[in-house]
């Protein structure tokens, strides 16, 4: 809180000190909800859009600022969710609390230094970095996402798009949607007894579909056989199995997919090692995703996007 604080001051943050602790205050709320929600479903969800929304209704015309509220709210939480699922794992492998605690603490202070620096000689030392077209594909795609965020909350601002008489209005019924859907299933399951419903959580639905931009049918359908033969075939029928390594299993599978990246990273990609040409590696760069032609319009020289007057 303290450094946090003194960075949204000391610097030209356009950031105020009362909007620093609200981004701090929601993060807090959410901690609690989303864990528990984490914690059963390992979906994890986040700010990314009620915080940078919320921001620029606090303080318009501020995109840095609207960043930084981002930040503070969106990535603390996502650090706190984190760090509650490695207790709970070192809690399965009884690891003390303590220990654990500092395992955390230390190489968080050592990342500080070590991002900074490898973000500053990616920077300088890679043609093209944060391009569409960069040969290795260090394209950037969190960096350019929060900078478009900024600009979309706090340039735009959410009054004009979502305000009264502004162009997507009708979308903050959905605010309401989301908030009764739980309520509903709360009913049909626990009051009408339609025992039917008791597998649909509202918050995982929704959730759950956050993720599907990025991924594609294939992903989804891979993680429900995944879950299905784990929660349910194995936990019914080696259930000792399950209540034992289950969870340590899937840890292993998350650290297993990180080692794999990197090494074949650096023994594949880096080097532009040529590696066995098949459909299945080479379509999937062919399509109109792919060589960022499903366009329908373009600019013109000298033309503005979006509506001529808000």
């Amino acid at each position: 809180m303290a450094f946090g604080l003194a960075t949204a001051e000391a610097y030209d943050s356009q950031l105020p000190w009362w909007a620093f602790f609200v981004s701090v205050l929601v993060a807090l709320v959410f901690i609690i909800p989303t864990a528990m929600i984490l914690a059963v479903s390992n979906i994890l969800l986040s700010l990314n859009v009620i915080s940078p929304f919320l921001a620029g209704f606090m303080i318009p015309g501020r995109p840095i600022g609207v960043m930084l509220f981002k930040v503070f709210s969106t990535i603390t939480l996502g650090q706190a969710q984190t760090y509650s699922g490695d207790l709970k794992l070192a809690h399965y492998m009884k690891i003390p609390p303590k220990i654990t605690f500092w395992c955390q603490v230390v190489p968080t202070i050592w990342a500080v230094f070590v991002q900074i620096a490898v973000m500053n000689w990616t920077l300088g030392n890679i043609p093209d970095v944060c391009t569409n077209l960069q040969r290795n594909h260090f394209t950037c795609p969190n960096g350019r996402a929060f900078f478009s965020s900024s600009i979309v909350w706090g340039v735009i601002g959410p009054r004009r798009m979502f305000g009264v008489g502004g162009m997507y209005a009708r979308f903050n019924w959905f605010w309401l949607v989301g908030a009764a859907l739980p309520v509903l299933l709360y009913v049909l399951t626990r009051t009408l007894r339609i025992t039917f419903f008791r597998h649909f959580q509202a918050p995982i639905m929704l959730g759950a579909m956050a993720w599907l931009p990025p991924a594609t049918p294939l992903s989804f359908s891979s993680w429900g056989i995944v879950g299905l033969i784990f929660n349910k075939w194995i936990r019914n029928r080696w259930n000792g199995w399950w209540t034992t390594y289950n969870y340590t299993t899937a840890a292993a599978l998350d650290a297993g997919l990180i080692l794999s990246t990197i090494v074949i990273f650096f023994a594949i990609t880096f080097p532009n090692v040529t590696v066995p040409q098949w459909w299945g590696n080479v379509a999937v760069f062919e399509t109109l995703d792919a060589t960022y032609a499903a366009i329908l319009k373009t600019v013109p020289e000298n033309g503005t996007f979006g509506p001529a007057t808000w």
